[in-house]
């Protein structure tokens, strides 16, 4: 099997990682750091595709990132494992202190 190479495509608000056969993922945020929708093709999943998008994002607006509504059960990982991750911003406890945003439902428009 041929080994293909990843791409990643940055332009304002939108992330997209692929190959030459599929797209591996998607990322689309807006300037204040609210990722409102993230996607990872299932054929790739728990590899750190949408960790990585994430990371683009923080790297790139210099800001803790927040989640839009509503949030899929997969996208609550991505949620939680993000929260852990930034205790100074989510609370040292990620499961019982609430994310930014938590008021419009902790969420995260995802299927990763």
């Amino acid at each position: 099997m041929k080994a293909t190479k990843e791409r990643i495509n940055h332009t304002d608000g939108i992330i997209t990682i692929s190959d030459e056969n599929s797209t591996i993922g998607y990322c689309r945020y807006d300037p204040s750091g609210t990722i409102e929708y993230l996607f990872v093709n299932p054929a790739f999943r728990r590899r750190g595709y949408a960790a990585s998008m994430l990371r683009i994002v923080e790297t790139r607006l210099g800001t803790a990132l927040r989640f839009s509504p509503p949030i899929s059960p997969l996208g609550q990982h991505v949620v939680d494992a993000y929260a852990r991750r930034h205790p100074a911003v989510t609370g040292d406890d990620a499961g019982d202190t609430p994310l930014p945003g938590r008021d419009r439902g902790r969420t995260i428009r995802a299927a990763c």
